[in-house]
Protein backbone atom coordinates (compact mmCIF):
# COMPACT_ATOMS: atom_id res chain seq x y z
CA UNK A 1 0.00 0.00 0.00
CA UNK A 2 1.39 3.27 -0.84
CA UNK A 3 2.60 5.65 1.86
CA UNK A 4 1.55 9.52 2.60
CA UNK A 5 3.84 11.13 4.90
CA UNK A 6 3.64 14.94 6.59
CA UNK A 7 5.57 16.85 8.55
CA UNK A 8 5.17 19.98 10.65
CA UNK A 9 8.31 20.94 11.20
CA UNK A 10 11.51 22.76 10.28
CA UNK A 11 14.24 20.61 8.10
CA UNK A 12 17.51 22.20 8.28
CA UNK A 13 18.97 20.86 4.45
CA UNK A 14 22.10 20.28 5.60
CA UNK A 15 25.43 18.57 3.42
CA UNK A 16 25.22 15.70 6.14
CA UNK A 17 22.42 15.60 8.47
CA UNK A 18 19.30 17.18 9.88
CA UNK A 19 18.92 19.64 12.43
CA UNK A 20 16.40 22.37 12.95
CA UNK A 21 18.27 25.92 11.73
CA UNK A 22 18.78 27.71 8.96
CA UNK A 23 20.49 26.40 6.16
CA UNK A 24 23.06 27.59 3.57
CA UNK A 25 23.43 25.93 0.75
CA UNK A 26 27.15 24.70 -0.34
CA UNK A 27 27.95 25.77 -3.72
CA UNK A 28 27.31 23.24 -6.44
CA UNK A 29 28.48 23.32 -9.93
CA UNK A 30 25.64 23.66 -12.99
CA UNK A 31 25.67 22.64 -16.58
CA UNK A 32 23.79 25.37 -18.85
CA UNK A 33 20.05 25.40 -19.06
CA UNK A 34 18.25 23.35 -21.89
CA UNK A 35 15.25 25.48 -21.07
CA UNK A 36 14.51 29.11 -19.17
CA UNK A 37 15.86 28.92 -16.17
CA UNK A 38 18.54 30.63 -15.45
CA UNK A 39 21.00 28.67 -13.20
CA UNK A 40 24.11 30.66 -13.56
CA UNK A 41 25.04 33.36 -11.47
CA UNK A 42 22.83 31.48 -8.60
CA UNK A 43 25.12 28.77 -8.32
CA UNK A 44 28.22 30.67 -7.09
CA UNK A 45 26.30 32.20 -4.05
CA UNK A 46 24.24 29.22 -1.68
CA UNK A 47 20.95 30.76 0.12
CA UNK A 48 19.40 30.22 3.16
CA UNK A 49 16.10 29.01 3.93
CA UNK A 50 14.04 26.29 6.27
CA UNK A 51 11.37 23.84 4.68
CA UNK A 52 8.22 23.99 7.15
CA UNK A 53 6.61 21.42 6.12
CA UNK A 54 6.93 18.44 3.28
CA UNK A 55 4.72 15.63 1.88
CA UNK A 56 5.18 12.64 -0.25
CA UNK A 57 3.29 9.81 -1.53
CA UNK A 58 5.09 6.52 -2.97
CA UNK A 59 4.32 4.34 -5.68
CA UNK A 60 5.64 0.83 -4.52
CA UNK A 61 7.24 -1.27 -6.61
CA UNK A 62 5.33 -3.13 -9.27
CA UNK A 63 5.63 -6.30 -7.49
CA UNK A 64 2.55 -8.31 -9.23
CA UNK A 65 2.41 -8.82 -13.06
CA UNK A 66 1.50 -6.13 -15.24
CA UNK A 67 -1.00 -7.89 -18.01
CA UNK A 68 -1.53 -6.02 -21.27
CA UNK A 69 -4.49 -4.55 -21.86
CA UNK A 70 -5.14 -3.78 -25.96
CA UNK A 71 -8.18 -1.86 -24.84
CA UNK A 72 -6.82 0.34 -22.00
CA UNK A 73 -9.24 -0.89 -19.63
CA UNK A 74 -8.18 -2.97 -16.33
CA UNK A 75 -9.33 -4.31 -13.20
CA UNK A 76 -12.74 -3.47 -12.80
CA UNK A 77 -12.87 -1.48 -9.46
CA UNK A 78 -15.82 -0.69 -6.77
CA UNK A 79 -13.89 2.01 -4.68
CA UNK A 80 -14.03 5.43 -6.75
CA UNK A 81 -11.60 8.18 -5.73
CA UNK A 82 -13.55 10.51 -3.53
CA UNK A 83 -12.76 14.54 -3.57
CA UNK A 84 -11.95 15.34 -0.29
CA UNK A 85 -11.67 19.30 -0.71
CA UNK A 86 -7.63 19.58 -0.87
CA UNK A 87 -7.12 22.53 -3.77
CA UNK A 88 -6.14 20.62 -7.48
CA UNK A 89 -3.77 21.45 -10.03
CA UNK A 90 -5.90 23.46 -12.09
CA UNK A 91 -3.51 23.94 -14.50
CA UNK A 92 0.36 22.74 -14.61
CA UNK A 93 3.50 23.28 -16.26
CA UNK A 94 6.38 20.76 -15.83
CA UNK A 95 9.95 21.46 -15.47
CA UNK A 96 12.47 18.48 -16.03
CA UNK A 97 15.58 18.44 -13.63
CA UNK A 98 18.17 16.06 -14.75
CA UNK A 99 20.84 15.14 -12.72
CA UNK A 100 24.38 14.38 -13.81
CA UNK A 101 23.99 13.30 -17.40
CA UNK A 102 25.85 15.23 -19.88
CA UNK A 103 23.67 13.80 -22.80
CA UNK A 104 20.52 15.19 -20.82
CA UNK A 105 17.07 13.53 -20.81
CA UNK A 106 18.67 10.80 -23.27
CA UNK A 107 19.76 9.07 -19.67
CA UNK A 108 15.77 8.20 -19.24
CA UNK A 109 14.97 7.50 -22.70
CA UNK A 110 12.87 10.82 -24.24
CA UNK A 111 10.58 11.91 -21.49
CA UNK A 112 10.06 15.02 -22.90
CA UNK A 113 8.73 13.86 -26.47
CA UNK A 114 6.03 12.13 -23.95
CA UNK A 115 5.39 15.38 -22.34
CA UNK A 116 4.72 17.04 -24.90
CA UNK A 117 2.41 15.23 -26.84
CA UNK A 118 0.31 14.01 -23.24
CA UNK A 119 -0.88 18.02 -23.40
CA UNK A 120 -4.22 17.86 -24.72
CA UNK A 121 -4.52 14.29 -25.68
CA UNK A 122 -7.33 11.81 -24.68
CA UNK A 123 -5.23 10.47 -22.37
CA UNK A 124 -4.55 13.74 -20.00
CA UNK A 125 -8.57 13.93 -20.96
CA UNK A 126 -9.28 11.93 -18.13
CA UNK A 127 -8.45 14.66 -15.70
CA UNK A 128 -11.00 16.62 -16.75
CA UNK A 129 -13.68 14.11 -14.67
CA UNK A 130 -11.74 15.72 -11.71
CA UNK A 131 -10.22 18.89 -12.04
CA UNK A 132 -12.73 20.41 -14.68
CA UNK A 133 -9.79 21.63 -16.62
CA UNK A 134 -8.91 21.19 -20.34
CA UNK A 135 -6.31 18.87 -20.98
CA UNK A 136 -4.48 21.36 -22.68
CA UNK A 137 -3.90 23.09 -19.16
CA UNK A 138 -1.36 20.22 -18.43
CA UNK A 139 1.71 21.59 -20.69
CA UNK A 140 5.98 20.34 -20.72
CA UNK A 141 7.69 23.73 -19.62
CA UNK A 142 11.45 23.66 -20.07
CA UNK A 143 14.19 21.17 -18.40
CA UNK A 144 17.99 21.82 -17.11
CA UNK A 145 20.50 19.75 -16.52
CA UNK A 146 22.25 20.24 -13.31
CA UNK A 147 25.58 18.39 -11.82
CA UNK A 148 25.17 17.57 -8.00
CA UNK A 149 27.80 15.52 -6.24
CA UNK A 150 26.81 12.06 -5.33
CA UNK A 151 29.05 10.05 -3.05
CA UNK A 152 29.96 6.13 -3.70
CA UNK A 153 27.83 3.88 -2.07
CA UNK A 154 25.28 6.40 -0.36
CA UNK A 155 21.58 6.98 -1.47
CA UNK A 156 20.49 10.66 -1.55
CA UNK A 157 18.09 12.01 1.14
CA UNK A 158 15.34 14.30 1.80
CA UNK A 159 17.98 17.45 2.40
CA UNK A 160 20.21 16.77 -1.30
CA UNK A 161 16.85 16.47 -3.15
CA UNK A 162 14.71 19.38 -1.72
CA UNK A 163 17.95 21.47 -2.47
CA UNK A 164 18.19 20.44 -5.49
CA UNK A 165 14.63 21.60 -6.35
CA UNK A 166 15.23 24.64 -4.55
CA UNK A 167 18.00 25.50 -6.76
CA UNK A 168 16.32 25.10 -9.76
CA UNK A 169 13.02 26.69 -8.62
CA UNK A 170 14.28 29.91 -6.58
CA UNK A 171 16.05 30.67 -9.73
CA UNK A 172 13.31 30.35 -12.43
CA UNK A 173 10.65 31.71 -9.60
CA UNK A 174 7.62 29.17 -11.06
CA UNK A 175 5.92 27.84 -7.77
CA UNK A 176 2.90 27.32 -6.68
CA UNK A 177 0.29 24.54 -7.80
CA UNK A 178 0.48 26.15 -11.36
CA UNK A 179 4.10 24.29 -11.64
CA UNK A 180 5.39 20.43 -10.76
CA UNK A 181 9.40 20.11 -10.82
CA UNK A 182 10.44 16.20 -11.80
CA UNK A 183 13.76 15.62 -10.73
CA UNK A 184 15.42 12.44 -12.63
CA UNK A 185 18.00 10.39 -11.03
CA UNK A 186 20.68 8.64 -12.95
CA UNK A 187 21.10 5.05 -12.95
CA UNK A 188 23.30 3.70 -9.72
CA UNK A 189 21.58 6.42 -7.71
CA UNK A 190 19.64 4.91 -4.47
CA UNK A 191 17.66 7.46 -2.57
CA UNK A 192 15.87 7.15 0.73
CA UNK A 193 13.90 8.93 3.24
CA UNK A 194 15.08 10.02 6.33
CA UNK A 195 11.92 9.24 8.77
CA UNK A 196 10.30 5.54 6.86
CA UNK A 197 13.51 3.00 6.63
CA UNK A 198 12.30 2.27 2.93
CA UNK A 199 14.33 3.16 -0.09
CA UNK A 200 14.61 3.40 -3.83
CA UNK A 201 17.58 0.63 -3.89
CA UNK A 202 17.87 -1.87 -6.60
CA UNK A 203 21.00 -2.92 -5.89
CA UNK A 204 19.85 -3.78 -1.75
CA UNK A 205 16.68 -5.94 -2.70
CA UNK A 206 16.12 -5.89 1.06
CA UNK A 207 15.25 -1.82 2.02
CA UNK A 208 13.79 -1.46 -1.99
CA UNK A 209 10.17 -0.63 -1.67
CA UNK A 210 9.23 2.02 -4.31
CA UNK A 211 9.93 3.12 -7.85
CA UNK A 212 8.96 6.55 -7.32
CA UNK A 213 6.97 9.63 -5.01
CA UNK A 214 5.46 12.52 -5.68
CA UNK A 215 4.98 15.71 -3.03
CA UNK A 216 4.76 19.00 -1.82
CA UNK A 217 7.62 20.89 0.16
CA UNK A 218 7.34 24.43 2.03
CA UNK A 219 9.90 26.61 1.75
CA UNK A 220 10.36 29.47 4.16
CA UNK A 221 11.83 31.55 1.30
CA UNK A 222 9.74 30.36 -2.22
CA UNK A 223 6.73 29.06 -0.83
CA UNK A 224 4.96 25.48 -1.68
CA UNK A 225 7.11 23.81 -4.38
CA UNK A 226 4.97 20.29 -6.42
CA UNK A 227 7.97 17.92 -7.22
CA UNK A 228 8.42 13.87 -7.98
CA UNK A 229 11.53 12.24 -8.11
CA UNK A 230 12.14 9.88 -10.52
CA UNK A 231 15.40 7.09 -10.15
CA UNK A 232 15.95 5.02 -12.99
CA UNK A 233 12.55 3.29 -13.60
CA UNK A 234 14.10 0.46 -16.18
CA UNK A 235 14.55 -2.36 -13.53
CA UNK A 236 13.32 -5.18 -11.95
CA UNK A 237 9.78 -4.15 -9.96
CA UNK A 238 9.74 -0.75 -12.29
CA UNK A 239 10.17 -1.38 -16.02
CA UNK A 240 7.97 -1.18 -18.62
CA UNK A 241 8.45 -3.14 -21.89
CA UNK A 242 9.07 -1.71 -25.40
CA UNK A 243 6.33 -0.58 -27.84
CA UNK A 244 6.04 -0.37 -31.78
CA UNK A 245 6.97 3.32 -30.80
CA UNK A 246 9.31 3.62 -27.55
CA UNK A 247 11.72 1.37 -25.57
CA UNK A 248 12.14 -0.15 -22.45
CA UNK A 249 13.69 2.56 -21.20
CA UNK A 250 11.62 5.57 -22.34
CA UNK A 251 8.31 2.94 -21.70
CA UNK A 252 9.67 2.82 -18.28
CA UNK A 253 10.46 6.09 -18.05
CA UNK A 254 7.16 7.75 -18.86
CA UNK A 255 4.91 4.92 -17.30
CA UNK A 256 6.26 6.07 -13.83
CA UNK A 257 6.25 9.77 -14.86
CA UNK A 258 2.41 9.08 -15.58
CA UNK A 259 2.10 8.18 -12.97
CA UNK A 260 3.44 10.83 -10.69
CA UNK A 261 1.82 13.52 -12.78
CA UNK A 262 -1.45 12.15 -12.34
CA UNK A 263 -1.49 12.38 -9.32
CA UNK A 264 0.32 15.25 -8.19
CA UNK A 265 -2.44 17.34 -10.70
CA UNK A 266 -5.47 14.97 -8.45
CA UNK A 267 -3.97 15.21 -5.62
CA UNK A 268 -1.25 17.59 -4.70
CA UNK A 269 -0.80 17.27 -1.22
CA UNK A 270 -0.33 18.20 1.65
CA UNK A 271 -4.19 17.83 2.49
CA UNK A 272 -6.12 14.75 0.38
CA UNK A 273 -7.78 15.77 -2.70
CA UNK A 274 -8.80 12.66 -4.35
CA UNK A 275 -7.98 10.19 -2.54
CA UNK A 276 -9.21 6.04 -1.76
CA UNK A 277 -8.30 4.72 0.99
CA UNK A 278 -8.83 1.22 0.01
CA UNK A 279 -6.65 1.60 -3.63
CA UNK A 280 -5.07 5.22 -2.86
CA UNK A 281 -4.80 7.71 -5.33
CA UNK A 282 -5.30 8.02 -9.67
CA UNK A 283 -2.58 5.64 -10.61
CA UNK A 284 -1.78 3.49 -7.45
CA UNK A 285 -5.06 1.89 -8.19
CA UNK A 286 -3.75 0.55 -11.62
CA UNK A 287 -0.09 0.39 -11.37
CA UNK A 288 0.16 -3.49 -12.06
CA UNK A 289 -1.46 -2.92 -15.50
CA UNK A 290 -0.12 -1.38 -19.21
CA UNK A 291 -1.88 -0.12 -21.90
CA UNK A 292 -1.44 0.82 -25.72
CA UNK A 293 -1.50 4.67 -26.05
CA UNK A 294 -1.38 6.15 -29.17
CA UNK A 295 0.34 10.12 -28.63
CA UNK A 296 0.48 11.93 -31.58
CA UNK A 297 1.29 9.25 -33.46
CA UNK A 298 3.85 7.74 -30.81
CA UNK A 299 2.41 4.67 -29.21
CA UNK A 300 3.94 3.58 -25.63
CA UNK A 301 2.88 1.23 -23.48
CA UNK A 302 2.41 2.97 -19.98
CA UNK A 303 -0.23 2.17 -17.01
CA UNK A 304 -3.30 3.03 -17.02
CA UNK A 305 -5.47 5.64 -14.45
CA UNK A 306 -8.51 5.14 -12.37
CA UNK A 307 -11.56 6.28 -13.83
CA UNK A 308 -14.24 7.23 -11.89
CA UNK A 309 -16.97 7.83 -15.24
CA UNK A 310 -15.48 4.16 -16.08
CA UNK A 311 -15.23 2.60 -12.29
CA UNK A 312 -12.44 1.28 -14.35
CA UNK A 313 -8.65 1.90 -15.18
CA UNK A 314 -8.74 3.75 -18.39
CA UNK A 315 -6.41 5.07 -20.76
CA UNK A 316 -9.53 7.77 -22.11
Amino acid sequence: MSLRYLAGVALLLAAAACSSSTNTLPPQTFAPATGSLPLRGFAAGGRGFTVKDFTYHIMPLRVRHAHANAGGGGLQYPDDLTNYGAPLMKAAAAHNIYVNCPAKESCWGAPEAFQTKLAGSKFAGMLTQYTGSAPSAYTFADSVNILWKIYPHTALYENDLFAIIHQVAAASKKTGLDNEYHVFLPKGTDTCFDFYAQCYSPDNPSTSAFCAYHGTVDYSDIGLVVYSIEPYQDIKGCLTKKSSGASELTNSTISTLAHETFESITDPGPKLAWYNFVGGEIGDECEFFVASVNLGGTVYNTQPMYSNKYHACATQ
